[in-house]
């Protein structure tokens, strides 16, 4: 087995995920506005995945390791990042409300991963059928977001929050899919990822992160 690309940012957490953008992205996004050092493991998706599923206790990635210890699946990352990190909302129904986008975001990635997955099968009609599924429901979510944008342009919320450091990223990777005309109709939406991607921290990693893995590629798919 070769060992997995390794790209480092100092000592702190450490981030292991296959070497796709997809769930992992909005965990860098996130400790990227925090500033917060961390290493990242990169899994390739066909040569070590198969080899180190059994290394995660879910078998399941993206992993946070926190002081040695396994923290598993996005939303429960980004929602420890946040609160330890001062950048949550305090309200409990708020914050509530505001991570039922990032989990209908993920009932989207299931439709994803599974045409992704049937097209390197050979499955095509599978494949299409999962990325018709995907244009389904994907304007019912950007249609709540749209309207939970706030007058100052954050999720239900005065000020920035994880939530929509992690929104954004999974908007990035939509609109990558989809194409760029993807936002035109929600211009809240869109400014709140315009407003994301012009931080600092996020705009230097839009130049500097690694091209799409040829798995993501969404050439004829969708």
């Amino acid at each position: 087995m070769g060992s997995a690309i390794g790209i480092v940012t100092n000592m702190g957490y450490e981030l292991q995920y296959m070497d796709l953008r997809a769930r992992g992205e909005p965990v860098r996004w996130l400790l990227k506005v925090l500033e917060q050092p961390y290493t990242e493991q990169r899994i390739d998706v066909f040569t070590q995945w198969p080899l180190r599923k059994n290394d995660f206790h879910f078998k399941v990635t993206p992993v946070l390791v926190v002081d040695g210890e396994q923290l598993h699946q996005t939303t429960v990352i980004c929602r420890y990042l946040g609160k330890k990190h001062q950048l949550a909302s305090l309200d409990l129904w708020t914050a509530t409300r505001q991570e039922e986008i990032m989990e209908a975001f993920h009932d989207i990635s299931y439709y994803v991963g599974s045409a992704l997955v049937a097209r390197v099968l050979g499955n095509e009609a599978l494949a299409k059928s999962n990325a018709e599924k995907v244009k389904e429901r994907l304007p019912v979510v950007l249609q709540n977001i749209e309207v939970r944008v706030s007058e100052e342009g954050w999720i239900l919320s005065p000020e920035k929050t994880w939530v929509d450091v992690a929104v954004a990223a999974y908007l990035d990777i939509y609109r990558d899919i989809l194409g760029t005309t993807l936002l035109e109709d929600y211009p809240r939406t869109k400014a709140l990822l315009e407003a994301v991607t012009s931080l600092p921290p996020i705009a230097a990693w839009l130049d500097e992160r690694p091209p799409l893995h040829k798995f993501e590629d969404p050439e004829g798919l969708f």
